[in-house]
């Protein structure tokens, strides 16, 4: 049965990708090593165990704690003795995360993967056009529910395989309902846009 965060995030997951601007969420890689720890506070215990505080923080150094659930620990000794500890009386850590793309907000962790695929920068690239078309329809006073013609010409086989490939993504986000590769565009409005040395000349037509 998934727990609560885990539930949160399978309930929220596109909410979180948009807001976060993230391709996908999955599981953490089993080759990652994460130990969670638990670590006594001793300004905590030393009203509510008196001289025993020092013993107790170190057979929590040892390894001898568990979790007890409801935000609860316990710490035992050799013998079997047990005292438990309230979520205001320990620190939770964890070992074997480095890296400034890993954080810890409670019980999640995530790691952010920030391989740059050719498929992400394509996409990065066909956003960058999305708003490149949507500040041209701006300019050009359209209506937010005017469906246009998009008209390019570029030298450039990468952008123009971008124009192909998410024409289903630019009919939707800029409200094209057409697109045409042609010489010399020309409609209500011509913009050129550049994506490093190569461009693209756009025109909007109704």
């Amino acid at each position: 049965m998934a727990t609560s965060a885990e539930a949160l995030l399978k309930k929220y997951e596109d909410i979180i990708k948009e807001e976060v601007n993230v391709k996908s969420i999955e599981d953490l890689d089993d080759s990652i090593k994460i130990q969670k720890t638990f670590k006594p506070i001793g300004s905590q215990l030393s009203a509510k165990f008196g001289k025993d505080t020092g013993k107790i923080i170190q057979f929590g150094k040892q390894g001898n704690i568990k979790d007890a659930g409801d935000g609860k620990v316990t710490i035992f000794d050799n013998d079997g003795n047990e005292r438990t500890l309230e979520s205001n009386e320990y620190e939770i850590a964890y070992e074997g995360i480095d890296g400034n793309n890993m954080a810890i907000d409670q019980n999640i962790i995530a790691k952010l993967d920030l391989e740059l695929t050719p498929e992400l920068q394509r996409e990065g690239i066909a956003r960058e056009i999305s708003r490149f078309l949507n500040q041209m329809r701006k300019d050009a006073d359209y209506t937010v529910d005017t469906k246009v013609v998009m008209l390019y010409s570029t030298d450039n086989a990468n952008l123009s395989g971008i124009l192909s490939e998410f024409k289903d993504f630019f009919t939707h986000e800029a409200l094209i309902s057409g697109i045409q590769s042609m010489d010399n565009p020309q409609g209500d409005i011509i913009a050129l846009f550049t994506n490093g040395e190569s461009t693209i000349n756009f025109a909007l037509r109704k």
